[in-house]
């Protein structure tokens, strides 16, 4: 498969509630980066609010199932940050994770 980008997904650790049932924070941190190929879905910079504006994107992603040691927890990521070549194209919800068996590969809608 052509790549043309990297995925990096959230790694969410810790958190609940200590023993006076006061919450904890749980901490965040970033995978390392897997590369994959992305395309737009939609993409326009055409939101506007009071001070400026806004990208409006949704893309599709593909990585190879053997692209990352600990693929089994592609199927629970909630959230992403996509690159491609050198531009970030920002952080993402998981809108879903389809598993494509017969070609061996991932498909990521965010």
């Amino acid at each position: 498969m052509r790549t043309n980008g990297t995925l990096q997904y959230e790694i969410v650790t810790g958190g609940g509630v200590d023993k006076y049932g006061e919450p904890i924070a749980p901490k965040t941190s970033w995978s390392e980066p897997i590369r994959c190929s992305i395309h737009a879905n939609t993409d326009t910079r055409r939101g506007r609010y009071e001070d400026g504006l806004f990208r409006q994107a949704s893309f599709v992603v593909m990585i190879e199932r053997n692209a990352h040691r600990d693929i089994d927890v592609i199927a629970d990521i909630k959230r992403v940050r996509l690159m491609r070549g050198r531009e970030s194209l920002g952080e993402y919800f998981v809108l879903s994770v389809v598993p494509a068996e017969s070609v061996g590969r991932v498909q990521i809608d965010v």
